[in-house]
């Protein structure tokens, strides 16, 4: 599996905010993680991430524990996340954002890119090039970050992490303050980056959206998890429903 968490916890002194979580991540999926506000979603990913570490349990990646590793070395590794709020650099411009992406995969070439030879240039320039068409920005090339939409800086956020080349991209709500086509032209991306062969979990508070996209989905609730399915089992479980009670499904 390309990600798996064995009995996970996270304490913050007194308060025990991700209890004992384990699940595995299928190769090729979207994996939706959901919960009630203060479920445990947002920790979890930084635990997976390196952001925290765990209080006990661990993280394995490819069957290896990496629970030790720091965040730069899980993205050298190819595990990549987003998150809640966009991290762009407003005054670049949308292809200097995405240039800035690929620092996490070039340390071995790190004084080759801080030199910028004529041929590290035009690998930059024809990566770049790629992944803005790949995420739609490429009329926006030149743009400020700061001009673009919410919804094009959600996109953009999500070109960054690609220009890393992960192998598990973690979105943090990458939906919110979207509009309805912003929404649907975003899943479209999303089930693109599955099929080429990226693993995706996702971290999302839409349901109609999560229920639509996602091959598998772990409710997490108090810290823990709660049931794993697929949508249409979760959709039924009756303590999911009593966890979303007044949200529709």
């Amino acid at each position: 599996m390309p990600l798996t968490l064995h009995r996970v916890t996270k304490a913050f002194g007194g308060l025990v905010a991700v209890n004992q979580v384990s699940f595995s991540v299928r190769p090729g999926t979207i994996h939706g993680l959901i919960g009630p506000n203060g479920a445990g979603k947002t920790t979890l990913f930084s635990l997976i991430t390196g952001f925290y570490k765990p209080t006990s349990g661990r993280v394995e990646l490819d069957g290896v524990d990496i629970t030790s590793l720091s965040t730069s070395a899980r993205a050298l590794k190819g595990l990549v996340r987003t998150f809640q709020g966009t991290m762009l650099f407003p005054d670049q411009t949308v292809g200097e954002n995405v240039e800035n992406g690929m620092l996490a995969t070039i340390r071995p070439r790190l004084l080759d890119w801080l030199v910028e030879t004529s041929g590290t240039k035009a690998m930059k320039c024809a990566q770049t090039d790629e992944i803005l068409e790949f995420a739609q920005l490429s009329n926006l090339r030149h743009a400020k970050a700061r001009d673009l939409s919410h919804g094009q800086q959600r996109v953009l956020g999500i070109a960054i992490a690609l220009a890393a080349r992960p192998r598990v991209l973690l979105l943090d709500e990458p939906f919110t303050g979207m509009t309805a086509g912003e929404k649907d032209r975003l899943v479209e991306m999303l089930e693109r980056i599955r099929q080429s062969g990226t693993t995706v979990i996702l971290v999302e508070h839409d349901m109609r959206t999560v229920m639509r996209l996602c091959d598998v989905i772990t409710v997490l609730n108090f810290g823990k998890v709660l049931t794993e399915g697929t949508p249409e089992e979760v959709r039924r479980h009756p303590e999911v429903m009593a966890a979303y009670l007044g949200t529709s499904l």
